[in-house]
């Protein structure tokens, strides 16, 4: 609204201010809570104007059909309310956030998808409004028949379409018209459902009404007809979905919203149900007919001026509820078309109606129209409640809701969620698939038996739920994770769970159809007798280890411990399954340690990359002690899987994978339990480093392993990233096979075995043949030197995201990285105290760093770790290199 203001100017022209007004309640403004207009007994007078008319009537003389009087009394109040105090919580977000809907539906469905939802909805449910114009007509038709006057041909069609000029007008008014009518309305018909009910039981005894059973017709049972009458309930109050929009977004509190739309539909509501229940029953009795026309029934079981008198009331109930839903709907077509008046609309609309009238058989089709319509809004229904309350958890990016400039959370694919829209196909077919409405065939009696509106509900709800679960479709409906995101840290001490017994096969499947076409040998020694459980230390070369690793395990299910990540990019509840245990990397974790000993302690394996992150050039990372002292700890097997050429299909620096690469493993039972419990710790690291040692490049040698890609050097200057010759850093550049400084215009060619020759003189310094290991231990020495001299430093501004948990990073903006013989210092804005702040590493307290060279196509970054943050570090200056910055932390943690 402030924003609407400061775009007019000062906000005194009363012109201006006046179409503002006209924009919040006739509009898509969000409404301020200082311009809220109703509190609970406005809003509950409203909406049981909204849902009282003779349509109640024609619901109850439906229901006595189907169902006998206590059951019908039972679903008409019972069933109601249960569907409305599930399907009304998210008037929440209305009332909270002073906006229709619809346009926290554009997230689920997206600008154009919502757009289109809209218009459907309108099209199935706004029929509800020539049933009340129709019975309108019919009230007044029969009224004039008991006084023994008969319309003219073309009557009846002028009552109706009288009916709909009325209550066009009223919305035209706008919504003061609308509060001021239903005040006066409200509390008129429930009298006049007061005196229908006493005039029904006093004109016939009480017991016919009471032990009432319909007499079933065709091959109808009493069980389907009760299942029918509890899903005609659930219809006929999910089909109000309109009253939750508008209505509560003008409510002062929250709570006045959800139980004025509970009570004004569930019990209002559900009492006219039950009135026109009592009097279809009692003409029925009287007459031989059902008849739902109250001022008819009046007229014939009483006085034909207590007829009259109810024929006036009747005809403002349905004038009025003409008038409710057309500003409801009108509204909502004003997010469809936001250019086009709201009057406008409303007189479409007002077309609409007329034209059902012209064809006059709604009323014939009522409940197939009914069934139609809740097909259409469960799945709705579902899609709204879990998306409010389990995908974007009460949270909205309102600037992408309405569009405004940079913000598009909400746009999906060409302004269509393609996710919410399958949901909602889903859903419809769904409840065509249990029941065929317009024949009236049960096909599944199974699932018939929890209602065709239930059952879609909730396989809608639960679809939606799981595949928001799944890490890519998570990422694409919710966009907006960037810019409202979850805060709350990880569970670290949450008990990994074994490996899901039902996923393992699927899992070792997919691992050998993976790693088939590189025809991965697996190599068994000394494990004969070795059973769970058992530590298992792993070589990491890059992504292909966890689909090589469950093969060198089977058929035993194991644990695995993975940076969190990995359980963003994939979702936690994937990971669970697969056994992960996320942690961050290069910290001290004691609640990993407690959940690896459970592991352990239930007979379990588990699973550890001690590099804690891919190989850079194809050679291992320095193994810590505490990977020692975790073995004493343990005291269990240890088993080392050792393995080759998952470097060398897609290194680091660059992730295509290469042709003719073939993958081996050696899985080594290295340590017994004794030994694990009684050698000396430094005699165990001497153990576990050599047997976790190896060189890419050399398996490639001793293999005759030709890799003959063209762009096998791309990117291979992120590692080799300082000149062999001139030892210029930091302008090295590749392509195709060569690697090349742009600084002396040295080069050399990869060869197929990953060999670098020089092609290139430049400056007259360096060697002819160099292998890649070499030139990246080179480098080493050279920060280490540089160290000694006093000479390193780095001091450049960065763009930092952060990661609390397994669902979504935090913008941190841009800020500072300082590194030197003090460490780290990171200075950025801290989202969870609102400030900027300098956070310190200690050397010793960061014995590495995790590096990335192309993260996710963001570019080269490394990572600082706290215990409930990871925070993302990305260059945005030049003298930034992460290899030069991991070599830098590893000698700084020893000094």
């Amino acid at each position: 609204m402030s924003e609407v203001k400061s775009k007019t100017g000062n906000g005194s022209d009363k012109s201006i201010e006046k179409a503002i007004e006209k924009e919040v309640y006739f509009g898509t403004y969000p409404v301020l809570p200082k311009e809220r207009k109703y509190g609970f007994i406005d809003a509950l007078l409203v909406l049981s104007g909204y849902c009282i008319a003779t349509w109640s009537y024609t619901q109850g003389s439906y229901l006595a059909t189907l169902v006998n009087f206590k059951q019908l009394l039972i679903g008409a109040f019972f069933a109601a309310l249960f569907m409305l105090l599930i399907y009304q919580l998210p008037v929440i977000l209305s009332v909270r956030y002073g906006i229709d809907i619809w346009i926290w539906l554009r997230s689920v469905f997206g600008f154009k998808g919502v757009n289109v939802v809209t218009i459907l909805i309108i099209l199935v449910n706004f029929p509800w409004y020539a049933v009340c114009c129709e019975l309108f007509a019919d009230s007044m038709e029969n009224l004039l028949g008991i006084f023994g006057v008969s319309l003219f041909p073309g009557g009846h069609l002028i009552l109706s379409i009288s009916c709909v000029l009325l209550g066009t007008f009223i919305a035209y008014r706008g919504i003061g018209s609308i509060t001021w009518t239903t005040r006066i309305l409200v509390p008129l018909l429930l009298l006049v459902g007061v005196v229908v009910v006493i005039v029904g039981v006093t004109s016939v005894p009480m017991e016919v009404i009471w032990n009432y059973k319909p007499e079933l017709s065709g091959d109808a049972s009493k069980t389907t007809n009760y299942i029918l009458s509890i899903e005609a309930n659930f219809a006929f109050v999910i089909t109000l979905v309109g009253g939750m929009a508008e209505v509560p977004r003008l409510c002062k509190s929250e709570k006045s919203g959800f139980y004025a739309g509970v009570l004004g539909q569930g019990l209002a509501g559900s009492f006219f149900v039950v009135v026109g229940a009592v009097m279809a029953i009692a003409m029925h009795h009287v007459t031989g007919q059902m008849i739902d026309d109250p001022t008819l029934m009046l007229a014939t079981l009483s006085a034909p001026i207590l007829g009259l008198s109810s024929l006036l009331l009747v005809a403002f109930a349905n004038i009025g509820t003409q008038a409710v839903g057309s500003y409801i709907y009108g509204v909502m077509l004003k997010t469809t078309f936001p250019k086009v008046s709201y009057r406008v609309l409303v007189m479409i609309l007002g077309a609409y109606v007329a034209a059902l009238c012209v064809w006059g058989k709604i009323t014939e089709y009522f409940g197939s129209f009914l069934t139609v319509g809740a097909c259409v809004y469960a799945p709705l229904a579902a899609l709204l409640f879990v998306d409010f309350f389990l995908v974007r958890k009460q949270k909205l990016d309102l600037r992408s809701a309405y569009g405004l400039e940079g913000h598009h959370s909400y746009d999906y694919t060409n302004g269509f969620n393609i996710v919410g829209l399958i949901c909602l196909i889903f859903g419809v077919l769904f409840t065509l698939l249990i029941y065929d409405p317009i024949k009236g065939i049960v096909h599944i009696p199974a699932l018939f038996m929890l209602t065709p509106t239930g059952c879609s509900f909730l396989a809608t709800g639960i679809l939606y739920f799981l595949l928001c679960k799944l890490a890519p479709i998570r990422r694409y409906v919710r966009k907006d994770a960037y810019v409202i995101p979850d805060k709350k840290p990880f569970d670290r001490d949450k008990v990994p769970p074994k490996q899901n017994f039902f996923l393992f096969p699927l899992m070792l499947l997919i691992c050998k159809i993976i790693t088939a076409k590189n025809k991965l040998k697996i190599d068994k020694h000394n494990m004969e007798g070795v059973k769970p459980p058992y530590l298992v230390l792993g070589t990491h070369h890059s992504f292909t280890d966890f689909y090589v690793t469950p093969l060198c395990l089977a058929p035993h299910r194991a644990n695995y411990i993975s940076e969190l990540e990995g359980f963003e990019n994939f979702g936690e509840w994937i990971y669970r399954q697969t056994g992960c245990l996320g942690t961050r990397k290069f910290i001290n974790d004691q609640a990993l340690i407690r959940n690896i000993r459970k592991v352990i302690k239930r007979k379990g394996i588990m699973v550890i990359y001690p590099e804690a992150r891919y190989a850079n050039v194809g050679t291992p990372s320095e193994l810590p002690m505490s990977v020692a002292k975790l073995v004493r700890l343990l005291k269990v097997p240890v088993v080392v899987v050792n393995m080759q050429g998952n470097y060398l299909l897609s290194p680091i620096w660059n992730l295509k994978e290469r042709k003719s690469v073939k993958l081996h493993a050696d899985v080594t039972c290295v340590l017994s339990a004794e030994q694990a419990a009684q050698m000396d710790i430094k005699d165990i690291h001497k153990i576990l480093t050599e047997n976790l040692d190896y060189d890419e490049y050399k398996y490639q040698r001793d293999n005759n392993m030709v890799i003959a890609d063209d762009f096998r050097a791309e990117g291979l200057e992120m590692p080799l990233y300082k000149c062999r010759c001139c030892g210029t850093e930091f302008k090295m550049i590749t392509s195709g096979s060569q690697i090349k400084c742009d600084a002396c215009g040295a080069a050399y060619e990869m060869d197929e075995l990953g060999t670098l020759h020089k092609v290139s003189a430049g400056s007259e310094s360096g060697l002819d043949t160099l292998y890649i290991p070499d030139w990246y231990d080179w480098e080493r020495q050279c920060v280490n030197e540089e160290i000694d001299a006093g000479e390193y430093s780095l001091d450049t501004q960065v763009k930092i995201e952060a990661l609390p948990n397994s669902f979504n990073f935090v913008d941190c903006g841009v800020g500072r990285l300082v590194h030197n013989r003090n460490g780290f210092d990171l200075t950025l804005y801290n989202y969870r105290t609102d400030k900027t702040e300098t956070l310190h590493f200690a050397p010793k307290s960061t014995i590495s760093i995790h590096t990335e060279y192309d993260y996710r196509g963001k570019g080269q970054c490394v990572t600082l770790s706290t215990l409930d943050d990871t925070f993302f570090i990305y260059p945005m200056e030049d003298g930034f290199n992460a290899t030069k910055i991991q070599f830098a932390t590893e000698y700084m943690a020893k000094l």
